[in-house]
């Protein structure tokens, strides 16, 4: 599979990620990721600017794909975004339930890593 490829699909991932957060921030991700805290109003808030980022950072990536632009900047992006919630989900510990953390591990933590591989790919 061709780095852009793999490129592609997590934009994709994301698109659909983002997307199910700003629309129903409170009912799917949300307490997938934090639980019941996912009910709290004030938490809506704080994922639908996530789910937004992750449209932003998809539609630009998407973009520069199909522009044949860098994708340096939207990986730099991508990755300071997916380390965040790796690192700041681990940091919260017993506060986030385990499925929570399994699942912020598998995707921020994986989508991590592959982009970080993808960096150094993209520049040699």
């Amino acid at each position: 599979m061709s780095p852009r490829t793999v490129v592609a699909g997590i934009a994709l991932g994301r698109l659909v990620l983002g997307a199910a957060l700003v629309a129903a921030p409170r009912k799917v991700v949300g307490p997938g990721w934090i639980g019941a805290e996912a009910e709290r109003p004030a938490a809506g808030t704080l994922l639908r600017a996530v789910g937004a980022r992750d449209l932003a950072l998809a539609i630009g990536t998407l973009g520069a794909l199909r522009n044949g632009s860098s994708l340096t900047p939207w990986l730099v992006g991508a990755s300071i975004a997916d380390g965040t919630d790796f690192f700041a989900t681990l940091a919260a510990g017993s506060a986030i339930p385990a499925q929570g953390r399994a699942g912020v591990g598998a995707l921020a933590g994986g989508a991590l890593g592959v982009q970080l591989g993808l960096l150094k790919t993209l520049r040699d």
